[in-house]
């Protein structure tokens, strides 16, 4: 049976701030800490880390040292390029060339960063590169200085894949890169074969999109290149633990990511903000196992109008039974 490789997003270890308590729910844990909490996982075997926040030029040895001393791995590095005030006006997309610059230079930092983590992939979320109103936006602009920033550093490190994270919006109320077909496009625009995508279940799910078919989509397009696990109510990115809410959507996501031969790190990407964080964060684990274990025992049969409809909720329940 396959197991896919499992990570843990080292920010479901932070204080889980929100806009009616600033101050968080949770103590502060310093990256020791959070590493040590993370290690007492059952299954895990990688972290998920931010460029330049947790690891950069400084600090990069003693991080790792504790990474691989807590028998872990780097799975993926993302950019931080929102969740600082000078990304106010977007990065790749933005009208102040200087910005652009900055997230081009940051992004080919982060690429060589990955390679001296010993992973193969950056993870860029576009949060802050959209638009809150009607006529503020110069799309068609926007777009190409999308395309053009990515490409030059997808071309600067060919041996490190960029995965563009696409969600429908916050922290702008539109994204640019707000569906998988959206991310896809741009992926295939840049003409770089190490861009790609990477979908995240929670993202999807408020995108209106079914996840299990995006995955398959972008499988076939062989621009899956990474994957983030969650759930919410549909409304807005809540990032709770998987399976919590979707989940009979969530075992089809994992029995298509099987079935298309996907071989990447699947993260665990919560925000538990009152939920203990340990608790959450293994409680995901447990439900991807559940999934691919169901996804095995499952027997597919696509609809041919030969059956009644709905015939695959009642195969889905006899494999649930059986695991």
């Amino acid at each position: 049976m396959k197991r896919n490789k499992l990570s843990v997003g080292i920010w479901a270890y932070g204080m889980c701030t929100e806009r009616y308590v600033s101050s968080g729910y949770k103590p502060f844990l310093n990256f020791e800490e959070r590493i040590e909490r993370i290690k007492q996982l059952k299954e895990n075997c990688g972290i998920e880390i931010n460029y330049p926040n947790d690891v950069n030029e400084e600090n990069y040895r003693e991080r790792l040292e504790l990474i691989h001393g807590a028998g872990l791995r780097v799975s993926v590095i993302n950019v931080e390029l929102v969740c600082e005030p000078q990304w106010k006006h977007g990065s790749f997309s933005s009208f102040d060339e200087k910005m652009r610059e900055l997230a081009i230079s940051r992004t080919k930092k982060a690429m060589d960063m990955a390679v001296i983590c010993g992973c193969d992939t950056v993870n860029l979320w576009l949060g802050l590169d959209g638009f809150d109103y009607a006529f503020e936006a110069d799309y068609v602009k926007a777009w190409t200085n999308l395309i053009d920033g990515i490409r030059e550093c997808a071309q600067y490190r060919q041996d490190v894949k960029l995965s563009i994270e696409y969600k429908l919006s916050e922290p702008n109320m539109r994204c640019y890169v707000n569906s998988a077909g959206k991310a896809l496009a741009l992926s295939l625009q840049t003409g770089c074969p190490n861009v790609g995508v990477t979908l995240d279940f929670g993202h999807s799910i408020n995108a209106n999109e079914n996840p299990a078919e995006s995955a398959a989509i972008l499988m076939a397009a062989n621009r899956l290149f990474h994957v983030h696990v969650n759930d919410n109510y549909g409304i807005t990115d809540d990032d709770m633990p998987a399976g919590t809410v979707h989940w009979p959507q969530f075992i089809e996501f994992i029995y298509w990511l099987n079935n298309t031969g996907y071989d990447g790190w699947i993260s665990v990407d919560i925000y538990p903000y009152r939920d203990e964080a340990q608790h959450a964060s293994q409680l995901t684990i447990d439900f991807v196992r559940f999934a691919e274990d169901v996804a095995q025992k499952l027997d597919v049969r696509f609809y041919d109008g030969t059956e009644a409809k709905g015939m695959s909720i009642s195969r889905l329940l006899e494999a649930i039974k059986n695991s």
